[in-house]
């Protein structure tokens, strides 16, 4: 089989990769990458790989999307369940109803003792259904940003109560577990929290 001149090969080889990114991958197959210097061969194996990339981007950024406004639904659901603006109180208990929770069900003692402090916080007369039906919709997967929102417009003073509710709910059922610890210690970084300024309550915290 007589090639084309080198030269006249890699002008038509040019001229194919302007097709666009397709044609990289048409050259490769055909193993006329070596028919360009070092670097640009490298970047035509990116070249390359960058759909498949921008594939998987595109499906992860639709993922945390669907999540983040099945968290937001899931948070007005649970404000209108209450009856509460998205205030201090709103968010005091919001966190026990997260609190409430032991594993996969709600931890009876638990749920007592937030419905307690709900009535003292607010004045309402809530009811355990009031409190189980919010903390069945509040999230089961508790990472970093969940209680982000909450720090939003507080003073340390507010944010100290959201916390020490919360954590008053889990004494409920002493001693903390390890999931009880990293739970404060996500609802902390949530409300912005630092260790200096929970004084004693920071031992509380994993190391």
């Amino acid at each position: 089989m007589i090639r084309p001149p080198r030269p006249l090969a890699q002008a038509a080889a040019f001229f194919a990769l302007l097709a666009g990114p397709a044609r990289a991958g048409d050259l490769m197959d055909r193993g006329e990458l070596h028919l360009f210097p070092g670097p640009i061969q490298s970047w035509l194996e990116t070249v390359r790989v960058l759909p498949w990339s921008i594939g998987c981007v595109s499906i992860i950024a639709l993922i945390l999307t669907v999540a983040r406004r099945l968290r937001l639904r899931r948070r007005d659901m649970r404000r209108t369940v209450l009856g509460l603006s998205n205030g201090p109180r709103f968010r005091a208990v919001d966190a026990m109803c997260h609190a409430v929770w032991k594993g996969r069900g709600i931890h009876p003692k638990r749920l007592k003792r937030a419905l307690e402090i709900a009535r003292s916080l607010t004045d309402m007369d809530f009811t355990e259904d009031h409190l189980r039906e919010a903390a069945q919709r509040a999230d089961r997967i508790i990472i970093p940003i969940n209680f982000r929102w909450m720090r939003k417009g507080l003073t340390q003073g507010e944010k100290m109560v959201v916390f020490n509710a919360a954590l008053s709910v889990l004494l409920a059922e002493a001693p903390l577990s390890p999931s009880d610890r990293a739970f404060l210690m996500v609802l902390a970084r949530g409300l912005g929290l630092k260790r200096d300024q929970l004084r004693g309550l920071s031992a509380l915290l994993p190391a």
